[in-house]
């Protein structure tokens, strides 16, 4: 059985959720997006073993995702919206040039570069702009709770429970919005939009 402390979070994680849909269900579809906070830079790995920093995508606004390739539920639908979202940016001429997405493990000890890659490979990512890094465990735990999405670990096991959102950063690294990932009505096409309209802000 889970441990109280692990239902504890996931508690606190659907409540958070909820907080979340009503927050985007308020908002109007070309609303002006503001800054929640400044997104926490960070340096972490690619799949070709280089750094990669949030800095390194300075003038581009972008999604960062925290994940596990093994997640048995939410993380691979999640990853085929962000597959999606990237073709209407490439469709648009704005992927690479203006946008880019970060897809970030929390599970670095299962998520090795090798299965990192076999993951990633399953959703067509244009790599020259779909970074998937890995980090130390309690480090990208940390850097996900800046962000804010609450990741926890069952201390009985070795299964996760988190936050699944999309997280939009401007070009300047300010924190503008979040999506629910897993939102089966969340609409790629205005997420696009709203990713080609960011990186136009001066």
């Amino acid at each position: 059985m889970p441990s109280r402390l692990f239902q504890t979070v996931v508690i606190v994680l659907l409540v958070g959720l909820i907080a979340v849909f009503a927050y985007m269900l308020m908002k109007g579809p070309e609303e002006k997006i503001g800054v929640l906070k400044k997104a926490p830079d960070f340096t972490l790995t690619n799949l070709d073993g280089k750094e990669v920093s949030l800095a390194d995508t300075a003038g581009k606004a972008k999604l960062v995702y925290f994940f596990f390739s093994t997640c048995p539920d939410v993380c691979p639908p999640s990853t085929y919206t962000l597959s999606k979202i990237q073709n209407v940016l490439k469709d648009k001429g704005a992927f690479g040039s203006k946008t880019a997405l970060m897809s970030i493990t929390f599970d670095p000890t299962k998520d090795t570069p090798e299965r990192l890659k076999e993951f990633a490979d399953r959703y067509n990512p244009d790599y020259s702009a779909w970074y998937f890094l890995r980090g130390e465990e309690k480090a990208t735990i940390e850097l996900a709770e800046k962000f804010g999405v609450l990741v926890a670990k069952d201390p009985q096991g070795d299964s996760w429970t988190h936050s699944n959102l999309f997280l939009l950063v401007d070009g300047k690294g300010d924190l503008r919005t979040y999506y629910s990932a897993h939102d089966e009505d969340l609409d790629v096409e205005k997420v696009a939009n709203d990713l080609i309209r960011i990186s136009k802000e001066k």
